[in-house]
């Protein structure tokens, strides 16, 4: 068989080496500083705190704003683990919302009387992401949380570089953004997050507690902490490696090029794909970044991933609906069809590899499997 066409792979910059080599040479180890004056260049925010992880930004965005036992939290049942998860180790509850069918993301109508059931001095926030890159409509999220008097922690894993009503994802009306470099990704080569924010407050906490609740610490150019500091709070470790840094900026530099190369492969997935029996291509729109590309296999799906498999082709499905997982589906009592459309999507979803190192002949022989396989399918 030929080379295996991976669903994914890391993207090394042009200037990723030279930046990773100045940390290891010493003769730069500010990449973390300035990495997060690029990043709020970038977003046009006006904090920003990077973090070792994009599940280390959503639980210190939680601890910003003083979770509690007890605290609900309302969020999409389509979500990657690390967002109830977070939620969880505050021994808060998270209520959790379906779907809507086009873009797999929130159902508005749905989260509204879920915001009256649950009204309360307990009820703290909603959670939102953006599936595959596709916005949610942000405006009516906003407007409900202020209705209803909740923070928005965005969770814009998927949406690094979206923009939304001429405004960057992440500087457009959120309490709290975080970002992955590295989403839901297992033994990356690089792990990093960012959260950023407009209010000084919400800043100032999640800088205190993003390194164990130090004021007055002072490190040198070797991460050395200065003996001279005093502990006011009960912190963690949430800080991000220069190393890191060095390939978060370098990918940062090059993301409007990386969307680019998307939105070309995504395109040519468009024409290629088209009027296929038993695939159904994404309604996509301008303000798409393409960071997945989700088709619909209207039926047995699983027997059309495993022969894809098998033509060299690896693709994904995100994500499992947590009421389908033991943990969730047991403490919350959930049953199978609670929610129906996360579960009908589910079943259906797959997403094809798209991503900057994708050359055209690899995409071309995605198609051809996708074609072969579709022809085949009963």
């Amino acid at each position: 068989m030929e080379n295996i066409i991976e669903f994914f792979k890391p993207t090394i910059q042009e200037n990723t080496t030279q930046y990773v080599n100045d940390v290891l040479s010493f003769s730069d180890n500010t990449k973390v500083k300035k990495l997060e004056k690029s990043f709020k260049s970038f977003i046009g925010c006006n904090y920003a705190i990077s973090t070792n992880s994009g599940s280390s930004a959503l639980h210190l965005a939680m601890c910003a704003l003083d979770f509690k036992r007890g605290d609900k939290v309302i969020c999409s049942i389509n979500v990657f683990p690390s967002v109830p998860e977070a939620v969880r180790h505050f021994d808060a509850e998270p209520i959790f919302v379906d779907i809507e069918s086009r873009n797999y993301t929130l159902d508005l109508k749905k989260l509204e009387k879920a915001l009256i059931k649950n009204q309360s001095k307990k009820l703290k926030a909603i959670i939102i992401n953006h599936m595959s890159g596709k916005l949610v409509n942000l405006d009516a999220i906003y407007a409900l949380a202020k209705k209803y008097k909740v923070k928005v922690i965005e969770d814009a894993s998927s949406a690094m570089g979206a923009t939304y009503k001429g405004k960057m994802i992440g500087n457009s009306g959120a309490d709290i953004t975080v970002f992955s470099f590295a989403p839901h990704l297992c033994n990356s080569i690089i792990n990093g997050g960012m959260l950023v924010t407009n209010d000084k407050k919400i800043y100032q906490r999640a800088e205190l507690l993003g390194f164990h609740g130090m004021q007055r610490k002072s490190c040198d150019n070797y991460g050395n902490v200065d003996y001279i500091y005093d502990v006011v709070d009960i912190g963690w470790k949430y800080d991000m490696s220069q190393v890191n840094a060095a390939y978060c900026l370098s990918d940062l530099e090059g993301i409007e090029e990386t969307i680019k190369r998307r939105k070309e492969i995504a395109s040519k997935y468009d024409k290629a794909l088209s009027n296929l029996n038993h695939v159904k291509l994404p309604q996509r729109d301008d303000s798409d970044i393409c960071s997945l590309y989700i088709v619909e296999i209207d039926k047995n799906r699983d027997h059309f991933v495993n022969e894809l498999k098998k033509e060299g082709v690896k693709v994904s499905v995100q994500f499992m609906p947590l009421h389908l997982t033991k943990y969730y589906k047991s403490k919350y009592s959930m049953k199978v069809f609670d929610y129906s459309v996360a579960l009908g999507c589910f079943q259906r979803v797959m997403s094809l590899p798209i991503y900057p190192s994708l050359t055209d002949s690899d995409v071309d022989r995605v198609c051809e499997a996708v074609k072969k396989v579709a022809d085949a399918h009963i």
